[in-house]
């Protein structure tokens, strides 16, 4: 090796010196080696010692349908905590040895409070004329002088330690890096929590089903409330024959109602609430309550029920799809309950959370609140797109109407999400609503002209999805058909809502055969219209842009701008020459 180097200068060196370093990385412990249920990789021979040429190792192709070994347990157990820390911001596993994995961080160095940061405390007092002469002399504060009892420098407690992917989510609102979300496993809620609720003896449970106020029906855990319920019906018949029977409570929290119109009564959003969720085979809650953590709306009435439902001991459990709002919500209960503090990450951003967190001290007694990563549902059309795009779909403002007066053979366009035709009509007049995020375009035309529309104009000016080559990506382009009927012009009769993205909302006096179009596999669904009421000033025909839209469809059209300008111009040469 030392005749090798003489040889060879330093930059040569570097590829042999970082293929040894490869080779090396494969004999190390992976961070994940304490785990028993995911078997070690093996790269040595079963029948031979010897082990298997590097060549072999390093070119081994690499399948992306492999998942990342990752634990969701949190620290749901104590044992377990004790052994393994756990991410307070996400409830994953932390490791410090490799930075490519969930969990990884560095702890930081301490600083003396007394000298860190000194003269941060001092606030503006006067304006300058105020200042006396000793005030203008100044004076010198030695650190070293500085006693622990003195006042000057605030003592704050010590924030806990977050995973490297929290810092990056509450820091910059994004992930380190996406290509190792796509490979995290999807949380098994039978395994994890399905089966702790099950038991028919131990702690009281108590289930704080959230559900998202602006995308109900695609946030709504329809499995969770299927296996809640029939345990309730399990245990509630044991109780009564005199046996072990732990009856699971349930309560229906609705967030993010701020982002509904206030013109909206909560007696008839509880009403046709509690009807959605009965649909969805939620049939045994114990109670509904419609909450916003922004705005602090309804969480006394809220943490009052679960106190009492839960008791001095029991466990609280917050489920629901991803995105839906848990961790801010636990944020808002524990900042509501004596300005309790706590650290669960919250950000824009689908399966936040990792792993089970168990957040002591907000409830009283040694009731325990549990944080669970979100529920993944496929037929959400947010779980296609892009960050980029989920940040255009996402409704992040009080939604606000927006409202076609059409007839038969037009169509309304949802950015290039989502279509609605009006095929058939025994009435003239139809009135079309369009419910969803305001960075979202939209297109109004006739609907022999919807093929021109998708050729020309889906991932430009009808984004998401962003750029022409993401639109191949979503998938295939179905249609679904609807029969419908109402009694009035004056409000909308039903929704036809898509999972993730919003509805459009129908009113008429008389029938119609409505057919909607969006990427095969999303949910639509057909139901009691949620927001009756229309806007006063209808949209014209053509396409309503939002800017964040027009700014990226400019540009993304002006390269070809440039060159039809420029064919133009050799054109226009060509014809003055001949």
């Amino acid at each position: 090796m030392l005749l090798l180097a003489r040889n060879h200068s330093l930059s040569k060196l570097k590829p042999l010196l970082s293929l040894s370093l490869i080779s090396h990385s494969f004999t190390t412990q992976t961070p994940y080696s304490h785990f028993t249920s995911i078997p070690k990789p093996h790269f040595q021979n079963p029948t031979n010692s010897q082990p298997l040429p590097f060549s072999t190792i390093f070119f081994k192709p690499f399948s992306s349908s492999k998942s990342l070994p990752l634990n969701r347990e949190g620290n749901y157990d104590e044992a377990t905590t004790q052994a393994h820390l756990v991410c307070p911001g996400c409830g994953v596993h932390l490791q410090d040895s490799d930075p490519k994995t969930p969990g990884f961080f560095l702890k930081p160095s301490k600083k003396d409070p007394r000298t860190y940061r000194l003269g941060a405390h001092l606030e503006h007092v006067a304006h300058e004329p105020e200042f006396n002469d000793s005030l203008k002399r100044g004076l010198i504060i030695d650190p070293e002088n500085l006693s622990p009892e003195s006042n000057l420098v605030e003592l704050k407690p010590e924030k806990p330690v977050v995973c490297a992917r929290c810092h990056s989510l509450r820091h910059y609102g994004k992930v380190k890096d996406p290509t190792v979300e796509n490979l995290l496993p999807d949380f098994d809620f039978d395994h994890t929590v399905g089966r702790k609720l099950a038991l028919a003896s131990g702690t009281r449970s108590v289930v704080l089903m959230v559900v998202d106020a602006a995308d109900f029906d695609g946030s709504f855990p329809k499995k969770v409330a299927k296996l809640v319920s029939d345990t309730i019906e399990e245990h509630s018949a044991a109780w009564k024959q005199g046996k072990s029977g732990n009856v699971p409570r349930v309560v229906l929290v609705v967030t993010k109602i701020d982002l509904l119109p206030s013109s909206l009564s909560p007696t008839r959003l509880e009403h046709w609430v509690r009807t959605r969720a009965r649909e969805g085979g939620a049939n045994k809650l114990t109670s509904v309550h419609l909450v916003s953590a922004v705005r602090d709306w309804g969480l006394k009435n809220l943490v009052d029920d679960v106190v009492s439902l839960a008791g001095p001991r029991g466990n609280v459990w917050a489920i629901g799809a991803q995105n839906a709002g848990k961790s801010t919500l636990i944020n808002a209960i524990g900042k509501h309950v004596g300005g309790k503090i706590t650290h669960l990450t919250e950000a824009p951003v689908p399966g936040t959370t990792l792993g089970i967190v168990r957040v002591e001290g907000v409830l009283p007694g040694h009731t325990k609140l549990f944080d669970t990563p979100g529920l993944l549902n496929p037929h959400q059309i947010t779980t296609r797109l892009t960050r980029e795009e989920q940040s255009l779909v996402n409704i992040s403002k009080e939604l606000k109407p927006r409202t076609y007066r059409i007839k038969d053979g037009y169509s309304v366009h949802i950015a290039g999400l989502m279509r609605l035709d009006i095929e058939e009509s025994s009435v003239d007049t139809v009135y079309v609503t369009a419910w969803a995020s305001p960075y979202l375009p939209l297109h109004m035309g006739k609907t022999e002209n919807a093929c021109t529309m998708v050729e020309e104009h889906f991932g430009l000016q009808l984004q998401p999805p962003i750029g022409e080559t993401r639109v191949k990506e979503l998938g295939k382009w179905v249609r679904k058909e609807f029969h419908i009927s109402g009694n009035s012009w004056d409000s909308s009769s039903v929704d036809i809502a898509a999972a993730g993205l919003g509805w459009f909302a129908v009113g008429l006096k008389g029938e119609a055969v409505l057919s909607v179009w969006t990427y095969d596999g999303i949910d639509v669904v057909l139901r009691n219209a949620l927001l009756p009421n229309r806007s006063y000033i209808f949209e014209v025909a053509g396409f309503t842009v939002s800017k964040i839209v027009s700014k990226a469809d400019q540009a993304s059209n002006k390269p070809h701008h440039r060159s039809e300008k420029k064919r133009k111009q050799s054109d226009r040469k060509e014809s003055v020459a001949c």
